[in-house]
């Protein structure tokens, strides 16, 4: 490739022998626009991308090719031949494929390193920090937002470019069989697992099933074919049999002895955590919560596996802040100049991620003695007949906790409002748009709100119609 292609995804015979597609005008291939990038979306889609029109159940990326034309699409793949001689695009049997089939081109000839990334919780935080860490020491692609499904995999390694040292991928899945897939086309060097729960379990026998479904991903490791492992989580030595079949190499980070990260202390003040792990190293996490410091853990093994000079990145750690929705933490304001503090934890929830955050509030109302706890917890989804079992397990944590005020949204929380309705000062409201109307009249100076429930609820998009932060 040469030196003016460096900087670019993918060049127009690339994709046309990545595809099979067929150039019908002998346009597509004779444009001089360069490809910058690759989209699907034409509300994202910059100056310079290639568009290609998937289509779905109940959508038609071939309505919007006008739309990305005028955006700049250097060109389009298309599955519809009439639309394809229209704008001069590249002709495929189906964009879906042909998508793939880009990626598979683009990870096959990217000689850096892949890690991939999946668990049932903080898979995306983990892969946010490590990005960001891998990037002082090369350049560093990684999934985009939270897109860990086949269509956002393809889509990332499409635009891995060919100069970058590291690909950082999340990989997500909701049935057995599918992180196998992604796995394979991922094709990885190195694997980590941050912890198997109960999230999604609505879609398996139990929690052994959701284990075996994780251990999918060692099928796609690739040489070196590391393994990292959460040595705390209660399926570590399955996993670790698991993948002693795909790879010699396994890591762990956690308590154990002999894990690649040792945590040796831990330590919480106000919304901060102080981590000390193995080498005498002590590690300020800041604005971090507590239950990011797995997380950390399981970025700073990677580093480590990879033997690169882990000091560079400890002021890189310090400076870490979590995602929105992941445990952010704002002043809002009020009347006459006084404020309220929200933890928005609120993009996602399962029963394991959702003790986490209650632990962490717990934590900080320790800390913040002159200041009152409010709980405003949405319903987890996706629990399938465990349900009522997972939402009622966390009515002694909401008791340790004491909270001046409980608020639940939704029919699954309305079992903890009715155990605890005499017990505690708590109200409910069947949806957020009920929450919304009584919001601020519920809500007192000095309070710190913790808002947690799956993505479903609505939570997270109420968090940002209300967050108005202002200096701390």
């Amino acid at each position: 490739m040469s030196n003016s292609q460096i900087n670019m995804v993918l060049n127009r015979t690339d994709i046309i022998e990545a595809t099979k597609g067929t150039d019908l005008n002998d346009v597509f291939v004779s444009c001089k626009n360069k490809v910058t990038g690759v989209s699907i979306d034409t509300r994202t889609i910059k100056k310079g991308e290639l568009f290609i029109a998937l289509k779905g159940r109940n959508f038609d990326g071939h309505v919007f090719i006008e739309n990305a034309i005028k955006k700049g699409a250097s060109g389009i793949i298309v599955s519809d031949k009439i639309l394809a001689k229209k704008y001069g695009g590249l002709f495929v049997k189906n964009t879906k494929n042909s998508l793939i089939n880009l990626a598979k081109f683009s990870r096959k000839r990217f000689k850096g390193t892949v890690i991939a990334i999946t668990g049932s919780n903080g898979k995306t935080s983990t892969k946010n920090i490590l990005a960001s860490l891998l990037k002082i020491f090369g350049k560093t692609h990684s999934t985009y937002k939270n897109n860990n499904n086949i269509l956002g995999l393809a889509l990332t390694l499409s635009n891995l470019e060919i100069n970058n040292k590291f690909c950082v991928l999340e990989l997500g899945m909701n049935n057995k069989t599918e992180l196998a897939k992604l796995s394979t086309l991922s094709s990885p060097n190195i694997v980590a697992i941050t912890n198997v729960s109960s999230s999604h379990i609505g879609n398996f026998e139990n929690e052994k099933a959701i284990a075996k479904a994780k251990s999918e991903i060692f099928e796609g490791l690739i040489d070196p074919s590391l393994v990292i492992l959460n040595s705390d989580d209660k399926w570590f030595n399955y996993l670790k049999e698991q993948a002693q079949v795909f790879s010699k190499e396994i890591f762990y980070f956690g308590k154990k002895p002999d894990s690649i990260v040792k945590i040796k202390q831990l330590i919480t003040k106000g919304q901060g955590t102080f981590l000390e792990i193995n080498n005498n190293i002590k590690l300020d996490l800041k604005n971090l919560p507590l239950h990011q410091t797995l997380n950390v853990c399981c970025a700073l093994s990677v580093i480590r596996v990879l033997k690169l000079a882990e000091k560079k990145v400890f002021s890189k750690i310090y400076k870490l802040e979590p995602d929105i929705g992941r445990g952010n933490y704002l002043k809002i304001s009020l009347d006459n100049n006084n404020y309220f503090e929200i933890i928005n934890d609120a993009y996602n929830a399962n029963p394991v991620s959702m003790i986490a955050a209650l632990k962490n509030i717990y934590e900080t109302s320790l800390n913040n003695r002159d200041k009152n706890i409010v709980l405003i917890i949405g319903d987890m989804l996706e629990l399938g007949k465990n349900s009522r079992k997972f939402h009622l397990s966390l009515v002694p944590k909401i008791i340790k906790i004491n909270p001046r005020l409980l608020i639940t949204v939704g029919k699954d929380t309305k079992t903890i409002f009715n155990k605890l309705k005499n017990k505690i000062n708590c109200t409910a409201f069947q949806t957020v748009k009920d929450l919304k109307i009584h919001f601020f009249d519920l809500i007192k100076p000095k309070d710190i709100v913790l808002i947690k429930g799956s993505n479903g609820v609505g939570l997270f998009d109420f968090c940002s119609q209300i967050e108005k932060p202002i200096n701390s």
